[in-house]
């Protein structure tokens, strides 16, 4: 097992340079404005000004030299005063508010991790659950449900969906109950509502789609599985369909579940850009959309880089946790 995990761990390193370089070949070459003019909006700012801002960001240095300098600043332990000290990665600071990079993660990223661990709880339960009963009751009235629900959920948009939600859930039913009851429909915090209750549209919009696809993998992986040697064995033997589905069939049913539930908790981790813009979500995705939209790379470069690390992090728990799922599976072994 350790054999495997360094091994994966090693495999991130070209990941890694293959991402970030590719983001600073785009940024360099991306048109669009210049991202100090937009610091300054409408205003001109005075040349010399502006010429230090250039300096200050290295913006006047070939993208190489920006590169470079980025991973040294990404390395957590840096020489001062001659010592190595360990000082933590500096992701820069933003070209349009001045502030660093790393605050503004440290803000963002607890809402879209709280947002994120809604939506896959969500996934699972839900997802997991109706494609387990869509399964077991093959042909039936609930599977007929389950199917058409999840092809209605995989073809909506997810802004649309979102859009609709806040329609229906807080600005008609908040006029069909005169204010009595609706949900709130932007933000993360306010005085009328707690916290957790701001997250339930958006958590829903941001697992729907998902959900649908976990509960259709689910299906057919366990009607898939229930037709294996070893699935007839187990009822021969006489032992009831309840502890051949749970006993014998959940376990190698869920692999591509977990799959694909790891993949999608790694994506929501890097960020819901559609999601938390429509709900006004003081999360990471929606301060990437903002900082493109500013050119402010810092914020781009740092965001990214931390939502790399999340989703390759994930990706190797993912991977760790087949053994558990699965006793033939074995890592770092001579039938490797």
């Amino acid at each position: 097992m350790l054999q495997y995990i360094t091994k994966r761990i090693v495999q991130f390193v070209p990941v890694f340079f293959g991402v970030t370089l590719a983001l600073f070949l785009i940024a360099n070459y991306m048109p669009g404005a210049d991202p100090i003019q937009m610091r300054f909006g409408e205003r001109t700012p005075p040349p010399e000004i502006k010429a230090a801002l250039i300096k200050q960001y290295g913006l006047d240095r070939p993208w190489y030299v920006q590169y470079g300098k980025y991973l040294v600043a990404l390395s957590p332990v840096k020489s001062v005063n001659g010592s190595l000290q360990w000082t933590g990665p500096d992701l820069g600071t933003s070209i349009y508010t001045g502030r660093p990079v790393t605050t503004i993660l440290a803000e963002t990223y607890p809402h879209t991790i709280r947002l994120a661990l809604v939506a896959i709880m969500i996934e699972i339960v839900v997802g997991i659950g109706a494609g387990v009963i869509s399964a077991v009751k093959q042909y039936s009235i609930w599977d007929v449900l389950v199917t058409l629900s999840t092809s209605i959920l995989v073809s909506l948009p997810v802004f649309w969906l979102g859009l609709m939600l806040q329609y229906f859930f807080g600005i008609w039913l908040k006029g069909a109950t005169g204010g009595a009851f609706y949900l709130p429909i932007s933000g993360a915090s306010s005085p009328f509502f707690p916290d957790w209750v701001h997250m339930i549209l958006p958590g829903i919009t941001l697992a729907s789609v998902s959900t649908a696809y976990a509960a259709r993998i689910m299906r057919s992986q366990l009607l898939e599985v229930t037709t294996q040697d070893y699935i007839r064995t187990a009822r021969a033997k006489g032992l009831s369909e309840r502890g051949v589905l749970w006993r014998h069939a959940m376990k190698n049913a869920l692999i591509p579940v977990v799959t694909f539930i790891g993949l999608d908790l790694g994506a929501m981790f890097a960020g819901a850009v559609l999601t938390e813009t429509v709900f006004n979500w003081p999360g990471v995705g929606s301060t990437i959309s903002r900082a493109i939209f500013q050119r402010d790379f810092p914020i781009v470069f740092g965001s990214v880089t931390a939502m790399l690390f999340a989703v390759m992090i994930i990706n190797l728990i993912v991977d760790v946790s087949y053994a558990f799922l699965d006793p033939r599976i074995r890592y770092g072994g001579a039938g490797e």
